[in-house]
Order: structure tokens, then sequence, then C-alpha cells
């Protein structure tokens, strides 16, 4: 695990990548340390509820966020298509609203709350027309997201 590095700051958070890592600054995708036995078994069910062959997860990335730890509004790198979560220990709350944003509040911004254990997957307009954020959690809280790459023409 390492602190997550974004463009020119340091999250909170500290996080692992398997399989395939993004560079921000680079905005490139980087080979990263196969996929760990530990994970194959998730990513199989994960691969089920997603509806897409296990295979297709080019990448997991293990995230840890400290108590107090935001994931501010954004939409996944441009090179991944699929993307499902599992949260894990601590519960939170993720936010979407439209992109590209308004000026004020949306009306159409929305929340879930992620409880331990639970799965979430994000594709078609809610991968593309939406961004997500995390807010700040109550306690320690870890999310292993597998991301599938975009097909040339998609």
């Amino acid at each position: 695990m390492h602190d997550a590095q974004y463009f020119e700051y340091t999250a909170k958070r500290r996080v692992a990548s398997f399989g395939s890592s993004y560079d921000f600054k680079t905005r490139d995708l980087h080979k990263a340390e196969p996929l760990p036995e530990f994970l194959i078994a998730l990513r199989r069910r994960v691969a089920q509820r997603a509806l897409v062959p296990e295979d297709d997860f080019a990448q997991a990335l293990i995230t840890e966020y400290r108590p107090g730890t935001p994931l501010g509004w954004h939409r996944d790198a441009p090179n991944y298509e699929v993307i499902a979560g599992v949260s894990l220990r601590g519960q939170c709350r993720m936010r979407f609203r439209p992109y590209p944003p308004r000026p004020g509040r949306d009306p159409r911004t929305f929340a879930l709350e992620l409880a331990p254990r639970s799965v979430y997957v994000m594709r078609g307009d809610v991968r593309w027309q939406w961004q997500h954020s995390i807010t700040a959690t109550r306690e320690q809280r870890w999310s292993i997201t597998f991301r599938t790459l975009r097909r040339s023409g998609s």
C-alpha cells in the first residue's frame, strides 16, 4: 500500500493496484503486479454480479479510507469501462451528480448508502454521464474496485 498520488497532491488514503494502474500525471495506464490469490474468488463473485467475464477485469484497486477521509467528485479514468466496487468494514455514502456539473445544487443529485460487504456496479450512463464522490467516513473503510478496460470505439 502507498499514499494515493493525484496530479499535484497526495490524497489522505492509501492504495494498491493490481493488473494495471493509472498515472494521473501522464494519463497513461501502466502494468502493475498481478492479481494476488486472495482476490481471485472475490473477482469471480463480483464479475457474476456485474455480468462480465472475470478475466475482463483488468484492474483491482484496494483503497484504505482512514476516518474522516472523503473522495471528491470525479469520474473514473476514461481508459476503464465497467467499474465494480466492494465496500468493506465501514459504511459510507456515495453521491452522484450529472456531468458536467451545473452551478449551484442540482436537484438531480442523489446518494446511496454503501453498507459493509455491499457491491456497486457503474456502467453506461451512470459511468459516463455522472460524477460520484464519497463523503468523509466516520470509521476506517476499505474498498476493492475492479475495472474493465474500455474497448476501442466505445
